[in-house]
């Protein structure tokens, strides 16, 4: 589907944890669908393994045709809950944000940062053991792995993590 400048994206709200069921039904009514994703490393009875889960739990963004397309059938899809409004018009999200978020999805599906850091910077740690936590560099010691400053309880820790794992935080 190509994008013109009557094609406005919406963010739909999802029943918990339906991304997936609500994005098919989307696409096949006609809909342009995004769900951003991350890896996420998961626990559960004593194994662990790396999912893909939506870097905003309980929500698509759709892409809609305010001319042609009739959007009112987003609430009643499969896996929707309803559209997200303001009034009664959907609110609109920027464009160049979903089109941000969809330039940097990879073949896997998930998004991935090209982040530059440098020491100091504030980071955010996406996945692994210390996942959401703040922290600041502290070195690079080498091109894929960096040294973190993690604040924890009452004291700061370094710690040593993959790049991949880490996104800017500002």
């Amino acid at each position: 589907m190509s994008v013109n400048a009557s094609h406005t994206w919406f963010a739909a709200q999802t029943l918990a944890g339906k991304e997936n069921i609500a994005v098919s039904h989307l696409n096949r009514q006609g809909f342009e669908t995004t769900c951003p994703q991350l890896w996420r490393t998961v626990r559960h009875a004593r194994q662990t393994r790396r999912v893909l889960r939506p870097i905003f739990p309980g929500y698509v963004f759709v892409n809609v045709d305010m001319q042609r397309m009739r959007w009112r059938a987003i609430d009643s899809t499969v896996g929707v809950s309803r559209i997200v409004r303001f009034g009664n018009r959907p609110a609109a999200i920027p464009t160049d944000l979903v089109e941000s978020f969809k330039a940097q999805t990879g073949e896997d599906g998930a998004i991935e940062f090209e982040a530059t850091f440098g020491v100091g910077d504030e980071i955010r740690v996406m996945s692994g053991a210390f996942q959401d936590r703040i922290g600041w560099i502290v070195e690079l010691p080498d091109v894929d792995r960096v040294k973190v400053l993690l604040g924890m309880m009452t004291r700061h820790v370094e710690v040593t993590l993959p790049r991949k794992q880490l996104a800017k935080a500002s």
